[in-house]
């Protein structure tokens, strides 16, 4: 292989430098590099006719009282400042849904007498984008975000901590949301 090669790379230069660059040209496409001429940009399925967005409130699936709450509030925050879309609280162009689908604490640092120090909460959400005349979906998404918290001696410390990283994970989450569905179009 090593051979053929270094034969094929010296007949190459012998050839002069326009004889080269057509060599070259002739070879790629003959071997199927890849290269594409053409449309590289995907056409896109956003409505240009919306101009509101309904942020409806999130649906909670964990046992966790009140994320659904603040999770719907970060978003609304989020979309108050976006100056494509104006949020609305009824009747959007588009609208925008939020599954909360799960959220898991997993145990990650412990103390020299085996006892927890710190837990890994992980807090899973699904959003969807419909077309509110059609119902048609123009976007589905899922999300992740984690964080760290303490784990203190009292329960009452140990939650609140726990709610702290939720609230973190909610802040994380949001801008994220919003980025992603105007890269998708």
């Amino acid at each position: 292989m090593n051979d053929a090669f270094y034969s094929l790379t010296n007949r190459i230069f012998r050839l002069g430098a326009r004889r080269s660059v057509l060599f070259l040209v002739l070879f790629c496409s003959i071997s199927g590099c890849g290269y594409k001429f053409g449309e590289t940009t995907k056409p896109a399925m956003f409505p240009t006719s919306a101009k509101t967005i309904l942020v409806e409130s999130a649906t909670n699936n964990t046992v966790i009282t009140g994320v659904e709450t603040e999770l719907t509030n970060e978003l609304r925050r989020e979309y108050a400042l976006d100056p494509k879309l104006k949020p609305t609280f009824e009747n959007g162009d588009v609208v925008l849904k939020t599954i909360i689908a799960s959220y898991e604490d997993t145990p990650s640092a412990f103390r020299a007498d085996g006892k927890e120090l710190t837990r890994l909460g992980t807090l899973r959400v699904a959003c969807l984008l419909d077309e509110s005349g059609t119902n048609r979906q123009l976007w589905k998404n899922d999300f992740s975000a984690s964080y760290t918290y303490t784990v203190t001696d009292s329960i009452q410390g140990t939650l609140s901590n726990r709610r702290r990283a939720i609230s973190q994970m909610i802040r994380d989450l949001t801008p994220r949301i919003h980025r992603s569905m105007y890269d998708s179009f």
